[in-house]
């Protein structure tokens, strides 16, 4: 059994934590994400709609918006979090390709080789809460782009069970890694 929360960073360091989000039924996609500072405080997040896609690609829509919005904050020293392993492997294994997704995959790359100080790392699904519900606040928001310089109200329950520490209890086969 192991505790999942959002974690904190070292001072001077911020955390992006993105996520995609494919409707069941007819393929529609979002994606979200949030930009917070060391100790958890809200600098800015996202939601956009991307049209029908499959969640690997989501999922990196996802990543590419929070990285643009990095990239016009002039961040230094970021650590990207996301739960989707697929997407870290694949951005750590430069011999990957797919054709399909391959020009999204090339942005986040060059987006990421720009960054100074840069950790990318896989979370669980529960460490990711404010990520999944501005991804999920797309499909009912009227533009297909928003931009958020506070969290919004409905995800203050969210985004404060982060700042306050709430855990989540998760099994993990032996041994949980933490990467």
């Amino acid at each position: 059994m192991r505790r999942i929360c959002w974690e904190k960073l070292p001072k001077g360091w911020l955390k992006l934590n993105t996520d995609g989000s494919v409707e069941g039924g007819n393929g529609l996609a979002c994606c979200g994400g949030v930009i917070r500072d060391a100790v958890g405080q809200w600098v800015r997040g996202f939601s956009r709609r991307i049209g029908t896609t499959n969640a690997f690609a989501a999922e990196l829509w996802g990543l590419r918006e929070g990285l643009m919005l990095c990239r016009s904050l002039n961040l230094s020293a970021l650590v990207i979090e996301l739960d989707a392993e697929s997407i870290v492997n694949v951005l750590n294994n430069p011999s990957y390709a797919n054709s399909f997704i391959s020009p999204i995959l090339d942005d986040c790359k060059v987006l990421i080789s720009h960054m100074p100080q840069i950790q990318i790392k896989h979370c669980f699904r529960q460490a990711n809460h404010c990520a999944d519900r501005l991804a999920r606040k797309s499909f009912s928001q009227i533009p297909e782009f928003s931009l958020f310089d506070s969290q919004p109200m409905d995800m203050i329950d969210v985004y404060e069970d982060d700042l306050n520490g709430m855990y989540f209890d998760r099994i993990c086969p032996d041994p949980c890694i933490s990467f």
